[in-house]
């Protein structure tokens, strides 16, 4: 295997894998990376209640450790990230119930904020990134525009903001940053159909694909 090696471990147990890999890259400064899978099997401990709990936690103390062994000198980024799979964080239209006007009255209004309960900006942005065909790994930096948090895909290839609350100088303002798509809660735009046709036509001015979730 390469220094830019990919290692995929479906059976990642208290995180052996991951521990070689960065112990490998250490010693001849390679730029391996790893993917981890391990299903929440109960412990029947309190502090560490799984498998995979156990997995996250000798992982950070391998990073610190030999990010302490670097010191002020460390050269390598050794950040991971941890995902949970679930189910979307959008409830979809159900095409299956009954189409009388009561039914589809009543799926209309699960839809006026069809974001699930619970959700944090981080999983729907990690839902958006998957949907629109980026890696987990790719780069993402938190912007603030016009007083609006906005997520910077790969330097700025896509712009996401999942305010609550848009209005055009906000939107005018993540466009003039010209990024390739530009992608916004429908919430955002709090009904008001006039200040979302005027974002589309700000991103269509500029060649900017325009998405609304």
């Amino acid at each position: 295997m390469g220094k830019d090696g990919l290692v995929l471990d479906f059976f990642a147990g208290s995180g052996t894998t991951a521990h070689a890999v960065l112990d490998f890259n250490k010693q001849d400064g390679g730029n391996r990376k790893f993917i981890l899978v391990q299903l929440p099997e109960p412990t029947d401990r309190t502090d560490y209640p799984t498998i995979a709990d156990i997995t996250k936690e000798r992982v950070r103390r391998v990073i610190k450790k030999l990010n302490d062994e670097d010191g002020n000198g460390k050269s390598q980024d050794r950040g991971f990230r941890v995902f949970k799979l679930a189910e979307s964080n959008f409830t979809p239209w159900d095409g299956s119930i009954d189409q009388s006007p009561e039914a589809l009255s009543r799926q209309m209004e699960m839809h006026i904020e069809h974001v699930r309960q619970g959700r944090t900006d981080e999983d729907i942005l990690y839902e958006i990134l998957l949907k629109s065909g980026f890696p987990l790994s790719i780069p993402v930096e938190t912007l603030q525009v016009d007083g609006k948090t906005v997520y910077s895909i790969s330097d700025g290839i896509m712009l996401v903001c999942l305010d609550r609350n848009l209005s055009m100088p906000s939107v005018q303002a993540i466009v003039d940053r010209l990024p390739e798509r530009v992608v916004f809660l429908d919430e955002g735009f709090a009904g008001n159909d006039a200040l979302k046709v005027n974002a589309k036509e700000a991103c269509k001015l500029k060649n900017i694909v325009f998405k609304v979730v």
